[in-house]
């Protein structure tokens, strides 16, 4: 694993290294198996530089030598005496030149690195048995022997949802790279399913609102099943979408077997009042039901987006059983009413690929280091977000915080906790990089990303 980094190293300290005081994109230039173009800012604070990098990554890092991709790397780039924010989501790169919210804090540099096996950082053939998080993180601690030449100040790495999963794994594969970690709604999952996750559902938000989400459910799901179901085909002949992959059957059946979750995840509390009445119209249920889940998640493109989600849920990550994995066990109000199972869903991992065995040692693994060695954690939460019932176990972990926010979903942030929680973090903050955390007079929001993801 440490092949390629030795190499990195070797190479720049050659000759065609940048000289001393040469500007930033003549330095990035200069790096060894990088592409660096410098591009318009738009989302960046004022006074940042944006460029994108294709780093050349071998596809196995115990294989150097062996068949590699290019992988896309966001910079924002400010100045290199002050920190670095290393920002993943986890999945491709939608980041892009958005300052996250420790970036802006401490006014540091960032890159945001694509996933591999996602959007444009995919081998040429994938072998998908090298999709683990071990090469992921073996991926990001070469970029960070190519940049911190450059920036020599501390580096957080961070990240929210699957990218705050992978900011941790990072952190337990090269401690040595990182001052510390912050990761976001970032669950911990054991099997497939997770029963965990199950309980929460009981005492989610308040007894009204939690009972009219299921009565929606049980409703579309019991009396409107052949309405949506049409209503979804003529939404897919107006707007483009297929269904080859995931029929459109199973994918309404997802959708409704999946809307407590997603409500819950991305909504909460604030949109109670809205909710419709079980005596609704069709038309105003398939609305309400592609708004708060939507059908399309499952169409072709939208598969083909996150088949390597899929692929590594299914082997490493783990899964609280939704709909479309292996193992689901319905809820007790929908049973009777669901069609479909595992067989139906195959469709989401990459053509050709089996269902593979789930091997529980990698989750196991981090849970360990996290609580036996792990040193300088951050893991923020939402009250009323599923995943939160997969929450890490800090155990004895050194210098670790675990802070939720009050009410709060798949969106929580720093900004958003209580103020003893917050002062811990931003204290944390400081010892880790130096810098004192600035709070803006008005943050930056996270970007969006262009589809509904899985975690």
């Amino acid at each position: 694993m440490r092949a390629l980094a030795l190499l990195v190293s070797i190479a720049a300290c050659s000759d065609d290294a940048a000289p001393a005081g040469a500007d930033i994109l003549a330095q990035l230039q200069a790096l060894p198996g990088v592409t660096a173009t410098e591009q318009p800012s738009v989302h960046a604070p004022f006074g940042y530089r944006y460029f994108v990098l294709q780093v050349t990554q071998p596809v196995d890092h115990a294989n150097p030598s062996g068949a590699t991709f290019q992988q896309e790397v966001s910079l924002i780039h400010r100045d290199p005496t002050a920190p670095m924010v290393l920002e993943t989501t986890g999945y491709d790169d939608y980041y892009r030149d958005y300052a996250d919210e420790p970036t802006q804090l401490l006014a540091a540099n960032q890159i945001s690195i694509e996933h591999r096996y996602f959007g444009t950082s995919i081998p040429a053939s994938p072998d998908w048995t090298k999709l683990t998080i071990a090469q992921m993180a073996e991926d990001e601690h070469a970029i960070v022997t190519l940049l911190k030449p450059i920036y020599g100040a501390a580096w957080i790495a961070t990240g929210a949802s699957k990218g705050g999963m992978t900011a941790a794994f990072f952190h337990r594969f090269h401690p040595e790279d990182l001052a510390g970690s912050l990761s976001y709604v970032a669950p911990l999952s054991f099997a497939i399913p997770d029963p965990r996750y199950a309980p929460q559902f009981a005492t989610i938000g308040t007894p009204a609102c939690r009972d009219q989400v299921k009565a929606l459910a049980t409703e579309l799901l019991h009396n409107r099943r052949a309405a949506i179901v049409a209503r979804a085909q003529t939404q897919a002949d107006a707007m483009g979408f297929s269904y080859t992959r995931i029929a459109i059957g199973p994918g309404v059946e997802s959708a409704i077997r999946d809307l407590e979750w997603t409500y819950w995840q991305y909504h909460g509390l604030a949109d109670c009042a809205s909710l419709p009445a079980i005596t609704a119209t069709d038309d105003e249920l398939f609305t309400f039901l592609d708004t708060y889940s939507q059908i399309s998640f499952s169409d072709d493109a939208s598969t083909e987006t996150f088949e390597a989600y899929f692929y590594q849920a299914y082997v490493q990550l783990g899964s609280p059983g939704l709909a479309s994995m292996r193992g689901d066990t319905p809820p007790s109000y929908l049973a009777a009413d669901v069609m479909y199972g595992e067989a139906d869903y195959a469709g989401t991992l990459p053509p050709g690929t089996p269902i593979p065995a789930y091997d529980p040692a990698p989750m196991q693994d981090i849970d360990q280091w996290v609580q036996t060695a792990g040193a300088h954690l951050i893991f923020v939460y939402g009250e009323f977000d599923p995943w939160s019932g997969g929450m890490f176990r800090l155990g004895q972990a050194t210098d670790a915080l675990e802070a939720v926010v009050a009410g709060g979903t798949h969106g929580a942030d720093l900004r958003h906790l209580a103020p003893a929680d917050q002062a811990a973090a931003l204290a944390k903050l400081e010892a880790w990089t130096g810098v004192t955390p600035v709070v803006p007079s008005k943050f930056r929001a996270r970007p969006r990303p262009p589809h509904r993801l899985p975690l």
